[in-house]
C-alpha cells in the first residue's frame, strides 16, 4: 500500500493544512438523502391511505349487508313468541277445565269487570300482528315498503302511522 493513499491523523499535525471537505459534494449527498427518504414516505402515506379506504369500504358492504339481514329477520314471525302463546292458552285451558264453576261465581265476576274499566284491545305498536312491522321501520326499512308489506299481508297500512292507536 501506498502512504499517499492513506491519511494518517497524528494528534500533533497541524490542522490548517488538511484540504478543506468538498461542501457541494456533501450538500448533494443530503439532498438526495433527504429526497428519497420524503419519497418513500410520501409513498408508505398513500399505500396506507389507501388501505384505509379499501378497509372502509368493506366496512360500509359489511354494514349495509347487517341491516339487510335484520329486516329480513324482523319479516319473520316469531315462532319462539307464537309457541309460548300457545303454551300458555294450553295451561290457562286446562286450570279452566280443572276448575268447576261455581254458579256464584259468575255475579263475583260481573261485579269485578264492572269496577275495573280498562281500555279494550292494545296500541298498536304492541299488536302482535302488527309488532313486527314498526320494528321494520325502526330498523330502517322505509314506510311505503312497510305500508306495501302490509297490504300484500291484508293488512291496513294506516295503522303505521297511528302506533299509538287502540286495536281491539
Amino acid at each position: 500500500m501506498d502512504e499517499h493513499s492513506h491519511v494518517k491523523a497524528d494528534v500533533e499535525m497541524d490542522l490548517t493544512e488538511i484540504p478543506p471537505i468538498q461542501q457541494k459534494r456533501i450538500i448533494t449527498f443530503v439532498n438526495h438523502f433527504i429526497m428519497t427518504t420524503v419519497t418513500y414516505l410520501n409513498k408508505f402515506c398513500q399505500s396506507c391511505e389507501s388501505r384505509f379506504m379499501e378497509f372502509e369500504y368493506k366496512m360500509q358492504k359489511v354494514e349495509a349487508s347487517l341491516l339487510i339481514l335484520e329486516a329480513q329477520l324482523a319479516s319473520i314471525p316469531d315462532a319462539e313468541l307464537q309457541s309460548i302463546n300457545d303454551k300458555s292458552n294450553i295451561v290457562k285451558d286446562s286450570v279452566k277445565s280443572e276448575v268447576k264453576p261455581d254458579p256464584a261465581e259468575p255475579l263475583l265476576e260481573e261485579n269485578k269487570a264492572q269496577e275495573v274499566q280498562e281500555p279494550v284491545g292494545v296500541k298498536a305498536c304492541e299488536h302482535p300482528i302488527y309488532a313486527r312491522f314498526f320494528k321494520m321501520v325502526r330498523v330502517g326499512i322505509r314506510e311505503p315498503a312497510v305500508k306495501l308489506q302490509m297490504q300484500v299481508e291484508g293488512h291496513d297500512p294506516a295503522i303505521l302511522d297511528n302506533p299509538d292507536g287502540i286495536i281491539s
